[in-house]
């Protein structure tokens, strides 16, 4: 439900604070305070978003004072776990990073306690929502709608008979087999708890792969939002998909993907155009579209599935 107790037809699932413990590289705290992502996703949702009945669930594994206090501004976003639960973790964060003598394990990684898994988060936030909604949509805080036409894509695809809808992760293909990514997905509620498959179980190969995979394993219908831009500067970094929904591929972490063979040269591209994010991003999408000229100082990318 919303603040204002009208129920919600579209139910958006955010979670807040990257994993601590992924093969992906190190979150960085620092980073996420100065460069808030979450700050960027929730304005974007809301400016593009306006006539749907929504509301966004957000969980939090940043313990960050500042995102919560970003998060709350909103009128249409609920935000978990409790502000103690939050404050603990904030605590126990704080406690690690300024003790300087070499910790027992337990209590280095005492505020991973405080802590829910990217998928095992996603699967927490869908059994809060109530039978009221019709439509799950996930993003990731680094994925935003960048059109006001992003949730007729997402929600009519499947009113038109799709079983599942969203960014389409092809890219990396063959090596990761293609699916439809968390940064933009879109299932009916009643679709996804009949599939009794969640987002922390299986073997997929990343966050909602499983999802696709049991939609295909019944020979269910899938709409794909592909990659959509007219100038790429990486393969996955800074992706427009159908044209409404923008995934930086790597917010508050190091560049480091499937098929990544120059790992420095991604994460280095990943800070450029996180900071031209940060600058203006309709400016930024604009040069994506091919709506803009190429200021941006950075070299077009050219290839197929890796940093090479």
């Amino acid at each position: 439900m919303t603040r204002d107790g009208r129920p919600s037809r579209v139910a958006i699932l955010v979670v807040n604070g990257f994993d601590r413990r992924s093969r992906y590289g190190r979150y960085s705290q620092a980073e996420a305070v100065e460069f808030p992502w979450i700050e960027v996703c929730l304005r974007q949702v809301e400016r593009h978003s306006r006539d749907w009945d929504y509301e966004v669930l957000v969980y939090d594994n940043s313990y960050l004072a500042s995102h919560r206090r970003v998060m709350n501004s909103y009128p249409r976003v609920r935000v978990l776990p409790s502000a103690p639960v939050a404050v603990a973790g904030r605590l126990a964060t704080e406690a690690v990073t300024r003790l300087v003598a070499p910790l027992p394990a337990w209590m280095a990684n005492a505020n991973r306690f405080f802590e829910r898994r990217h998928p095992v988060a996603l699967d927490h936030l869908v059994a809060q929502t109530s039978d009221e909604v019709e439509y799950i949509v996930t993003l990731d805080t680094d994925s935003f709608p960048v059109s006001d036409g992003w949730l007729d894509a997402l929600v009519g695809a499947c009113e038109r008979g799709a079983s599942l809808a969203g960014v389409y992760r092809d890219e990396m293909a063959p090596q990761l087999a293609p699916f439809v990514h968390v940064s933009g997905l879109c299932i009916r509620r009643v679709d996804l708890c009949a599939l009794d498959v969640s987002f922390a179980r299986g073997v997929g190969q990343d966050i909602g792969q499983n999802i696709t995979d049991a939609i295909e394993a019944r020979g269910l219908p899938i709409a794909p939002l592909r990659r959509s831009n007219e100038l790429n500067f990486h393969f996955i970094l800074g992706g427009i998909y159908g044209d409404v929904i923008y995934h930086h591929g790597a917010g508050s972490r190091r560049g480091m993907f499937w098929t990544s063979t120059d790992l420095d040269r991604d994460d280095r591209m990943r800070e450029a155009l996180r900071d031209l994010v940060f600058e203006d991003v309709d400016h930024l999408t604009d040069v994506l579209r091919g709506r803009a000229a190429n200021d941006t100082g950075l070299e077009p990318w050219h290839g197929a599935g890796s940093s090479a």
